[in-house]
């Protein structure tokens, strides 16, 4: 669990608590980490005192402390509380390696520079290795309704195993919005509707295929899932769908298909960080 002391992160602490506590977890770390370059500065303007970064760590350490103590006596899960120092998304990277899942919450304490920079958990969620879950709403009660954005990459299968683990009594649907490679050149083109329509309809035959393929692959029963396939835009249309149902959690994977996604964050993915009002796990 990653927080910066803001009133967005508290929801993100108790959802790690209460997850824990569900499923049994042995260990968790509440993870904080002041910016080296923030020290250094204030260091500088203080005349160099050593005491200056004892003095932030320490004074992290104790609003840390009171935290995880008032979210163990919701939960009764033992949060540890840790307090670093350097360069914030190496320091949480490194960290993470101990661990299976990081929760961080949506936003930080200064909004309008994230929508400049991205917020940390856009970042985050970009370079790390390990699956992240932001959380963005309030966290009193467990996940009831879960939908999972698939798109036959890999990281899909991993996805359907995840909502099983993090919500394994939740109502849950799984989406593929798709759209035929060439549906609008040919479109353009002045192909007949009827051609666009028996191509469409082709797209609509191999996305069934593919998702009966994951389901295998994920080794779950097909009854665990109500399973949408939907023809559009898959960002847009995927908006649209999270719009009506309104889960608790949306599940998507980390990259998509394409090459270009393979260096940057889906953009798929991306959309759901920075649009979606949901809570949102994603998968690598």
């Amino acid at each position: 669990m990653v927080t910066d002391l803001s009133a967005y992160s508290r929801h993100a602490v108790q959802r790690a608590a209460r997850l824990a506590e569900a499923l049994s977890i042995e260990k968790g770390v509440v993870l904080h980490v002041l910016e080296q370059s923030w020290i250094d500065s204030v260091k500088h303007f203080m005349g160099a005192s050593m005491g200056v970064e004892k003095g932030a760590v320490d004074e992290a350490m104790r609003s840390l402390q009171a935290l995880t103590d008032e979210i163990r006596q919701k939960t009764n899960f033992a949060l540890v509380p840790q307090v670093r120092t350097g360069k914030i998304l190496d320091v949480i990277n490194k960290a993470s390696t101990d661990f299976d899942l990081l929760v961080c919450g949506a936003h930080g304490e200064y909004q309008i520079a994230s929508l400049a920079l991205g917020t940390t958990s856009q970042r985050l969620a970009s370079t790390t290795l390990k699956p992240v879950l932001v959380v963005k709403n309030n966290s009193e009660r467990p996940y009831r309704r879960v939908l999972i954005a698939v798109d036959f990459s890999p990281n899909s299968v991993k996805a359907l195993r995840f909502s099983r683990a993090i919500a394994p009594k939740a109502e849950t649907r799984i989406v593929h919005v798709f759209e035929h490679l060439f549906e609008k050149k040919m479109a353009y083109a002045g192909l007949s509707d009827e051609i666009i329509e028996e191509y469409r309809a082709k797209a609509r035959s191999e996305a069934e295929a593919e998702m009966a393929q994951i389901i295998e692959s994920a080794e779950i029963s097909s009854d665990m899932f109500d399973i949408f396939l939907k023809h559009g835009h898959p960002a847009a249309r995927l908006h649209e769908i999270i719009d009506e149902w309104d889960p608790d959690l949306v599940i998507a994977g980390k990259h998509g298909r394409s090459r270009l996604e393979e260096f940057l964050l889906g953009s798929v993915t991306m959309h759901l960080l920075t649009e979606s009002k949901n809570d949102v796990l994603v998968v690598t």
